[in-house]
């Protein structure tokens, strides 16, 4: 009479669930997250493209309300996230030279 029973060898293995975002909204999380750091950079970009200092008085003059209320949105946004990363508990530095 034959058994049943499956041979040791050919028994499916259990493996453990890799470490890691496995459902969909961590995956999103992290996707969102990738996503805000790739827009700071992007900010930074544009405004490496700015530069005042070929502008003439009169350019500057004509601008200087919206570029200063600009100016101070920008500080308070750049304020608010690193105060966030303060509250808890890190350090920002900024990286060495090469």
């Amino acid at each position: 009479m034959r058994s049943n029973k499956v041979p040791a060898s050919l028994a499916p293995v259990v493996r453990p669930m890799p470490i890691g975002p496995r459902n969909t909204i961590d995956r999103l999380r992290s996707r969102e997250r990738i996503e805000s750091l790739a827009r700071l950079r992007a900010a930074v970009l544009a405004m490496d493209s700015v530069d005042v200092a070929d502008w003439d008085d009169s350019a500057l003059t004509d601008h200087l309300e919206e570029l200063s209320a600009t100016l101070v949105a920008i500080d308070a946004q750049v304020t608010r996230v690193a105060d966030q990363v303060r509250a808890r508990g890190f350090r920002i530095s900024e990286p060495r030279a090469a």
